[in-house]
């Protein structure tokens, strides 16, 4: 078996350098190894997968907004995946997909059996058949969200991810929030997954279908998310996206518009790793050039979690 190489020595750093000098030789390994410069995807997830290695683990802020709610803790109810953590050599990922709305959705369901009515299982598939159509999408959003987020995982090191990312507002008093953050070697994704059903695109590029409200707006309203994101943050993404049930997309990857200098991408579930991976929308911003180690940084300490 052939053992991993040292990650010191993939950095080109001895194994006793102060931080900045581990910062300085991570952002000069990494100039070298990403693909745009000459080296392979695999040096820029070996060179990701080495800074990894040698870093000292975060502190566990407890009781911040900023970490994934427990699913032990009272009034959750969702029977959903796990939070996503930091694994591996995969990407480095944070956040509980699909738990915000999993929450909603069963005190929704509670309030629509009534008071002193109780079910023994609110996801019981006899119950959200007969739940109102609104409180069933809430559900189907979750669910869309947990799937987006199981083939983000997919990913490699060079890849970093955030889900439930609050934008606006609160848990309890009503949040706005962008489902996925995803910044890579080139790009900083905004992606929001969704299932209204079979949607088709509408005049000047918004989305419509059945199980779009008439006065809804979608791509407008990522946008205008996105917005207030980067003045929080003080970040500028290159790319913006809708994630649907393969079933109901047009096609797997639909170009719908450009909205302030990013292009925005409707993609079917299945096709949203290679649409983060390898294309490159007309008109997205590349981050090459900039200096990745500040910008996560910031996404790390800025980004908080409905």
């Amino acid at each position: 078996m052939t053992s991993q190489p040292d990650p010191y020595e993939l950095l080109g750093v001895h194994p006793g350098a102060n931080p900045d000098q581990l910062k300085r030789a991570y952002r000069r390994a990494l100039a070298r190894a990403h693909p745009d410069r000459g080296g392979t995807t695999e040096e820029f997830d070996d060179v990701q997968s080495a800074w990894e290695a040698i870093q000292v683990p975060e502190p566990d802020p407890s009781g911040s907004s900023k970490v994934a709610r427990d699913p032990s803790s009272p009034g959750w109810m969702a029977p959903g995946p796990a939070p996503a953590k930091s694994s591996g050599p995969g990407a480095r990922s944070h956040g509980h997909p699909g738990g915000w709305f999993r929450e909603r959705y069963g005190s929704a369901v509670r309030e629509w059996l009534g008071r002193g009515v109780e079910h023994p299982n609110v996801f019981d598939p006899e119950l959200v058949k007969r739940a109102p159509a609104s409180i069933r999408h809430i559900l189907h959003s979750a669910i869309a969200e947990e799937n987006t987020a199981g083939v983000l995982a997919k990913l490699g090191p060079s890849y970093e991810i955030w889900h439930d990312v609050l934008v606006e507002g609160s848990r309890t008093q009503g949040a706005i929030k962008i489902d996925h953050i995803v910044v890579g070697p080139s790009r900083l994704w905004a992606l929001q997954s969704e299932d209204w059903g079979p949607i088709t695109l509408g005049a000047r590029g918004e989305i419509i279908g059945e199980g779009v409200d008439p006065g809804e707006r979608p791509i407008k309203e990522l946008a205008r998310m996105v917005k207030k994101l980067q003045r929080k943050l003080g970040v500028r993404f290159s790319a913006m996206a809708y994630v649907v049930p393969d079933a109901h997309a047009p096609a797997p990857v639909t170009a719908v518009a450009s909205v302030a200098r990013m292009p925005v991408t409707l993609v079917d579930t299945s096709s949203v790793l290679n649409l983060v991976q390898e294309e490159l929308p007309p008109g997205a911003r590349s981050l090459v050039g900039d200096d990745m180690f500040p910008l996560r940084e910031r996404l790390r300490a800025g980004i908080e979690f409905v």
